[in-house]
């Protein structure tokens, strides 16, 4: 990828579901389906943030090649991240920090106050990720992912 190549963010709709589906199976395995994919779009308190591959910078010269996403839900003042992908060809070049960023200031224009999540014990990346932006680690779920552990993050302020 050349110098400029950009990441373009945007909220998602329904006509973003098969591409979804498509980067959860890459990435996750299939762990949600189109329902449940279809219910976060529709959801009033979550943001759906997707990640599209921009060329040269030009408004509205990005492909509609879905190459990342961020889930997060506003309850009241707590923000909580439930999903954040990237697609592997795309990994390790800062989007995914970039995702999470947005989502926390939409969280935090939304009035939100602080964040959480979980993240599978084994996921080093992912944790690092979410300790490089200020979240810490606050406890720990036994077998939430199926079996395996998860660690519970917060974020005050966001």
């Amino acid at each position: 990828m050349d110098s400029t190549t950009a990441y373009i963010l945007e909220p998602l709709d329904d006509t973003a579901l098969p591409q979804l589906l498509q980067l959860d199976q890459l990435c996750f395995g299939g762990h949600w389906g189109e329902q449940s994919y279809r219910a976060e779009l529709e959801r009033n308190c979550s943001i759906v943030l997707g990640a599209f591959l921009g060329e040269n910078l030009q408004p509205n010269s990005f492909s509609k090649n879905l190459v990342g996403f961020g889930i997060l839900w506003c309850i009241e003042d707590e923000a909580h991240i439930i999903s954040l992908a990237v697609h592997p060809d795309h990994q390790r070049r800062g989007l995914g920090k970039r995702i999470l960023i947005e989502l926390l200031n939409q969280a935090r224009d939304f009035g939100c106050a602080w964040a959480t999540l979980e993240v599978k014990a084994s996921n080093q990346s992912a944790i690092h990720l979410y300790e490089s932006v200020g979240f810490q680690r606050l406890g720990e779920r036994k077998g939430y992912y199926n079996g395996e552990d998860a660690w519970v993050y917060w974020k005050k302020p966001i």
